[in-house]
């Protein structure tokens, strides 16, 4: 699957929020969307995912601009003010409320066999705001992909909260292995240090994507060949 921007930009109500971007990314693939700390990032995330229609330019997914397709398909994570949860809550708490947007069992028993499942368990009764940087991002990105139809992921300004980029850009390539399109937006300092080409808000001619191989699986120890070993 590939989604694809063309051209588009966004006004503000004084300037503009997003110049002429273009930029796209598949399957298998990651991708750096950098510029100045600021809206332009949440403008970018919402008119890729659908849910802003740019000014100027098109968004498509697999050639086609529905934006119906696009919200399903294409999800936007901790963007600010917009998909980013209540700090304030329990972890617990946001585990279950996105757990059940997803369709999945949400009582208080799965909400702690999903956090165990994710090496989270000890942080269920902090404040969202409180977890580690890394801790963050991986568990919302995790629970979007819970999601069945999400096949395109925009993680939105994880550099923010400061932290060593290569804890979240690790977090989209272990996404990307998995066959996800992930696009990450970021400062160009974070790019800097993460010495990876990026892509440029504001700009059309971008570098190539970068492409993660597919995570290998283990083969399954109890068996060779079709036959148990017993």
């Amino acid at each position: 699957m590939q989604l694809r921007a063309y051209a588009i930009s966004v006004r503000g109500p004084h300037a503009p929020l997003l110049d002429a971007t273009s930029v796209d990314v598949s399957d298998h693939e990651l991708v750096l969307l950098t510029g100045y700390p600021g809206p332009g990032h949440v403008a970018a995330s919402l008119a890729l995912s659908g849910r802003l229609v740019p000014d100027g330019g098109e968004v498509k997914l697999d050639g086609k601009g529905d934006l119906a397709v696009l919200r399903r398909r294409v999800a936007v994570v901790d963007a600010p003010g917009i998909t980013e949860p209540d700090d304030a809550l329990p972890v617990k708490s946001v585990v279950g409320e996105e757990l059940a947007i997803a369709g999945r069992k949400a009582g208080g028993k799965a909400v702690q066999a999903w956090l165990e499942s994710h090496e989270a368990a000890e942080h269920a009764d902090k404040r969202f705001e409180h977890l580690p940087v890394d801790v963050r991002t991986r568990l919302l990105a995790e629970l979007t992909v819970a999601r069945p139809e999400v096949a395109v992921v925009i993680l939105t300004m994880p550099d923010r909260f400061g932290g060593d980029p290569h804890r979240w850009y690790d977090v989209g390539r272990e996404l990307a292995s998995r066959g996800y399109a992930v696009m990450v937006t970021c400062a160009d300092a974070s790019a800097r240090l993460l010495g990876v080409p990026a892509a440029q808000m504001g700009a059309v001619n971008q570098p190539d994507p970068v492409k993660v191989e597919p995570l290998k699986v283990a083969p399954d120890e109890t068996t060779v060949e079709g036959e148990d070993k017993a």
